[in-house]
């Protein structure tokens, strides 16, 4: 069973900036336009973006190489899913699927599903979907061996 979905990190500059160093390590987020950047926690809030999140950690990281343009040490990050994230459930229904559905058609129907359960949260819709298409990838792998 899956149990951690991903998020990007990417880690920039030396030294703590409150004693005059330049770090500012920023998480990817999904951007306005459906793409994806590196941006400061503030400003993610202020625009009220949500946090970009990977099935695995190899997409985080190939995400996060795309995105960055400080081109700072990128590191995927596992992320545990919320406690609202359904995640038994998630699992059950996609080992119900087919192993070759298209990741969009997967995502699309998580999102609806979430939605029509009463889900606003952008974040734990976000959440859910990613763990939806972890659990998918792992039924994949399971196929192919």
């Amino acid at each position: 069973m899956v149990n951690t979905i991903y998020s990007a990190m990417e880690f920039y500059g030396k030294g703590d900036p409150y004693f005059g160093g330049t770090a500012a390590d920023w998480a990817l987020y999904k951007t306005e336009d459906g793409g994806h950047a590196f941006i400061s926690a503030a400003d993610a809030q202020r625009r009220k973006l949500v946090m970009a999140y990977f099935p695995t950690e190899a997409e985080a990281e190939k995400a996060g190489a795309a995105a960055s343009t400080r081109k700072g040490s990128i590191s995927a990050v596992p992320i545990k899913p919320r406690l609202e994230v359904p995640t038994a459930q998630i699992s059950w229904i996609v080992s119900n699927k087919h192993v070759g559905e298209e990741d969009g058609e997967l995502a699309e129907d998580f999102a609806d599903r979430a939605k029509r359960a009463g889900a606003a949260d952008a974040d734990l819709i976000a959440q859910i979907v990613a763990y939806a298409l972890a659990c998918h990838r792992a039924n994949q792998a399971i196929v192919t061996l």
